[in-house]
């Protein structure tokens, strides 16, 4: 039986409404939305997806260094000359007078009208104050030797713990007349052991003999001048007397001028003693 044009439509329409209420009943699979790729961390080894906190825990940054430190460690880098300087204290016992210290800020101010030199002494120090209170001090200019790279270190510990006046080591001190009439007191000035126990020669020629640990020796009259920093105070002296100790002064220019290497002083660097080396 066919049926009549209006009813066919109205079934067509039945099945077209039925058909999403029964595909209503099956599950629906469901697209988690896409996530963006990670972006790409330059510079570090970790992962991207690492938090800021965690970042800086596994890098921790370097302690700024101060201004002072700076200064000091990059210092290090610089040669320095070494000298010792030795005074008399005018009070007590001569034997029992004499001071020394090692410095590597020695230095010329200037040659004209006379040779003026410096030096810098962290207070309080009882070379220091020897020298003041005497105005009268040598400087000894070491060779690059370990004897006198041990004796530089000697110094620098202050003179309580100077194994020098305690008979130890191979250095002590000997008396030096100033060549200054009006200075009463001798001046200490260092020698070889050795060279006092066993030789008879006279003090010059003494001397002449220690040529391999101080090539030379500057008396120094104490300038009025002097400037206080912090806990520094700046020396300045005025050389009086040159002592070399194994060249006659009309050879002192041929021997500088045609000096290797070997021929120049001990100095100070990085916290050692050093010899310099060749010329650039």
């Amino acid at each position: 039986m066919k049926l009549p044009y209006s009813l066919s439509l109205l079934s067509a329409r039945n099945i077209r409404v039925a058909l999403p209420n029964r595909l209503s009943n099956f599950p629906v699979r469901r697209e988690a939305p896409k996530q963006p790729w990670p972006r790409r961390q330059y510079g570090t080894s970790a992962p991207a997806s690492q938090a800021p906190s965690e970042l800086k825990k596994a890098t921790p940054a370097r302690p700024t260094l101060s201004l002072t430190d700076q200064v000091r460690l990059l210092m290090r880098r610089v040669p320095y000359p070494v000298a010792i300087i030795t005074a008399t204290d005018p009070q007590g016992p001569v034997e029992k007078a004499f001071r020394g210290m090692t410095v590597s800020s020695f230095n010329t101010v200037t040659l004209h009208p006379s040779p003026v030199i410096s030096f810098n002494v962290r207070r309080p120090s009882e070379t220091l104050t020897a020298l003041q209170s005497s105005g009268r001090f040598l400087v000894h200019l070491l060779a690059p030797t370990p004897a006198t790279a041990a004796l530089a270190r000697d110094f620098s510990r202050g003179n309580h713990n100077l194994a020098l006046l305690s008979g130890k080591g191979d250095f002590e001190f000997a008396q030096h007349v100033s060549a200054d009439e009006s200075v009463t007191r001798p001046l200490p000035i260092l020698r070889r052991r050795a060279i006092s126990q066993t030789s008879t020669n006279t003090e010059e020629e003494s001397e002449s003999e220690s040529v391999e640990d101080f090539p030379f020796v500057f008396e120094c009259q104490l300038n009025p001048q002097r400037v206080e920093v912090y806990d520094h105070t700046i020396v300045v002296g005025t050389v009086v007397r040159a002592l070399l100790r194994h060249l006659p002064e009309s050879e002192v220019e041929a021997s500088v001028s045609s000096g290797s290497a070997k021929d120049l002083c001990l100095t100070y660097a990085n916290t050692k003693f050093w010899e310099m080396g060749h010329e650039i």
